[in-house]
């Protein structure tokens, strides 16, 4: 998978900077056909599964480097604020001020064992400050009932003073590279594989030549063809190709589509996306649906704020995003008809 081969070449290169290109690649193949599918995985592999490419004393470096970050993290509460410091003595509240100072830190910290924490780790790192800390931080009713898990706030503090971080930093590479030509800060925006590289052993030419394999696979198929396997890889690995799609000025749409017809699919596009973004667009929404649907549900059943919202509340049987979503477009007043499609 493309989209994995950096991440893990990343990992094993820093746990074993002299470890040469060709056992590398082993080692990513070995992962790879043993089941890996994500770099959560890895905290799954053995000893046994690498002993054949390394000696005892680099494949310890590296399981050690497997191991997840954010199990043994510890957050630095001596170098928080000290107004932080008492407000978890004594449970209470820090102001808000503090609190993003603490974020500050804490995003500094995580930052040192990974540039970029996934929302899953970030996520990880938040439920065990709630966990330990609720009086000071968890997301709270007047009652003092928890909203969801109590993280979601602090979670999402974190993560954008993360994106923050690295967009600052990924935009001042890019004015400083000798590259080619400037590009403004909205090029980079999100992403984190702005500028790919070929994949291994390919080159320009082969690369070109599996994208014109699209486009004949698409002229004989048409949509149905973005189902076939084969497709979903030929796409992965021509991916470096559609860097053009983020320049300036930006290609008209319709050359994009004569390219890469397979891009204007779904599958295509939410493809294409997570390797632009390393975000897996459905998986995030329906984490957010579940992370933040029923408080949104429970704060219109609370406070009703017009009739539209009470009407939607006392039909029954609907499901949580679709009821979410209605109830969002009635507290607006907006017709549902204007982003829904409803089919017989």
């Amino acid at each position: 998978m493309t989209t994995m081969f950096e991440e893990l070449k990343a990992i094993i290169l820093r746990a074993l900077p002299t470890i040469d290109e060709n056992t590398v690649q082993k080692l990513i193949n070995q992962l790879q056909t043993s089941g890996l599918e994500s770099i959560d995985d890895l905290k799954y592999v053995r000893q046994e599964d690498i002993a054949d490419l390394l000696p005892i004393i680099q494949q310890r470096k590296l399981l050690d480097a497997f191991k997840m970050w954010t199990e043994t993290f510890q957050v630095p509460w001596n170098l928080m604020p000290v107004e932080v410091q008492t407000a978890i003595s004594e449970g209470n509240r820090p102001s808000p001020a503090a609190r993003r100072q603490m974020v500050r830190v804490l995003a500094d910290e995580m930052r040192k064992y990974d540039l970029n924490p996934t929302r899953s780790q970030c996520l990880s790192v938040c439920r065990s400050i709630i966990l330990q800390y609720p009086k000071s931080f968890a997301d709270q009713r007047e009652n003092g009932q928890l909203l969801g898990g109590g993280y979601t706030s602090l979670l999402i503090q974190l993560k954008t003073r993360i994106e923050n971080l690295n967009r600052t930093s990924s935009f001042r590479q890019h004015r400083t590279s000798d590259l080619g030509g400037k590009r403004g800060p909205t090029d980079i925006y999100g992403c984190t594989r702005f500028q790919p590289d070929l994949p291994p052993e390919e080159t320009n030419d082969t690369v070109e030549v599996k994208r014109q394999k699209l486009e004949d696979i698409y002229g004989q198929e048409g949509v149905k063809g973005s189902e076939r396997s084969e497709v979903k890889q030929l796409m992965e690995t021509t991916f470096c190709l559609r860097r053009h799609i983020n320049a300036l000025p930006a290609p008209a749409i319709a050359d994009v589509r004569d390219k890469w017809p397979y891009l204007f699919t779904q599958k295509g596009l939410y493809a294409h996306f997570e390797l632009l973004t390393d975000i897996n667009v459905l998986r995030a929404l329906e984490f957010s649906m579940e992370e933040c649907g029923k408080n949104i549900v429970e704060f219109f059943k609370s406070k009703p704020t017009n009739d539209k919202v009470q009407a939607v509340l006392s039909e029954d049987d609907v499901e949580l995003s679709l009821r979410v979503i209605q109830l969002l477009m009635a507290h607006f007043e907006e017709s549902i008809e204007g982003l829904v499609l409803f089919e017989n």
